[in-house]
């Protein structure tokens, strides 16, 4: 049999992902299919999968990384999404959306400022790996932060993998440096991905990381390579706050044979 599937192409600073809509027919890709989609030569080309369901009165996240894999959070996406619901005509006003990561709220105030707010329990330790001292951040999915001071030069992809291999499921890495108190610029190396030109859990893992790690303070701006965010959090309420742009690209169909 064959299926026509309808997409959204969308990214939030660079970080790249095909939306689908299956909030009126449920569909889930095999993940090789979402492999395949997520070629860049070959396919659609994109970071993470995002798939928007309805359970009763509940809207639903799902994000899927491009090897496949299911992460449990994405801030980046959670904003893209709220891009598309506006433009479906949903108010995007304290919208709650739940997934792995928790229990989110999303609110569209323009293109360029549009927040999610993470309400859940935070975790965070110091761990150090192979001498290098970091924190790690569980705001719903896993980060390993540490400080890089030679940050725009180094090439972090041989050390990520070494910080990747002390955790079974996989960790997305963070490597930030102090800008001032209220400034942090920050690469990202993602679990099933690579680096990517930005990641907002990422962005939201670092600023909490970066108040013991540099002596930050909250609201902070985090600069990534795709540009920057703000993340503001009250770590006694287990709320965090990320607001940042994101931009519709194109639309797009692909056909499935069954």
């Amino acid at each position: 049999m064959i299926e026509v599937v309808n997409f959204e192409k969308m990214h939030a600073l660079g970080n790249d992902f095909m939306l689908l809509d299956c909030r009126a027919e449920p569909y889930l890709p095999p993940a090789a299919q979402i492999a395949e989609w997520a070629n860049r030569r070959s396919g659609i080309g994109f970071d993470q999968l995002i798939i928007i369901g309805q359970k009763g009165d509940d809207l639903t996240y799902r994000f899927f990384n491009a090897d496949g894999g299911e992460p449990e959070q994405c801030g980046n996406g959670q904003r893209a999404i709220a891009l598309y619901l506006h433009r479906q005509q949903v108010d995007v006003t304290h919208l709650r959306l739940t997934g792995l990561g928790g229990e989110v709220h999303l609110t569209y105030k323009d293109d360029d400022h549009i927040s999610v707010t993470f309400d859940q329990a935070v975790q965070v330790r110091e761990q150090a790996i192979a001498g290098v001292d970091g924190y790690f951040v569980d705001i719903g999915n896993p980060h390993w932060v540490y400080h890089e001071p030679d940050l725009t030069k180094k090439d972090l992809e041989p050390f990520s993998h070494i910080v990747a291999n002390q955790f079974p499921k996989g960790v997305n890495v963070e490597a930030v440096k102090k800008i001032d108190d209220h400034h942090i610029q920050l690469r990202v190396v993602e679990r099933g991905v690579g680096e990517t030109q930005a990641c907002g859990s990422g962005a939201c893992a670092a600023a909490i990381a970066s108040a013991t790690l540099l002596a930050t303070t909250t609201p902070l701006t985090v600069s990534m390579l795709g540009g920057d965010v703000k993340v503001s959090y009250d770590l006694d309420s287990d709320k965090i706050t990320l607001t940042g742009p994101a931009r519709a690209t194109y639309r797009g169909q692909v056909v499935v044979a069954d």
